[in-house]
């Protein structure tokens, strides 16, 4: 178990977190990237955080340019 006061983890491992504003508790998860921002969270796999501009260029698609 793991707590360095931003969050808590048990069962986790090689995860990023950053979240300034809110608590985050992992439970039995590995590889993942969590993101949190005042407007979007975001959560991916590790193998996947390079896809994150996918996510950029479809917000700016649907019109959700208030997201990027």
């Amino acid at each position: 178990m793991t707590d360095t006061g931003g969050h808590l983890a048990i069962d986790a491992t090689d995860n990023y977190i950053y979240s300034p504003r809110k608590f985050v508790a992992l439970v039995g998860v590995e590889n993942l990237v969590i993101v949190d921002t005042e407007d979007a969270l975001l959560i991916a796999h590790r193998d996947h955080s390079q896809d994150v501009g996918k996510i950029v260029k479809e917000l700016g698609s649907s019109g959700r340019t208030d997201l990027i």
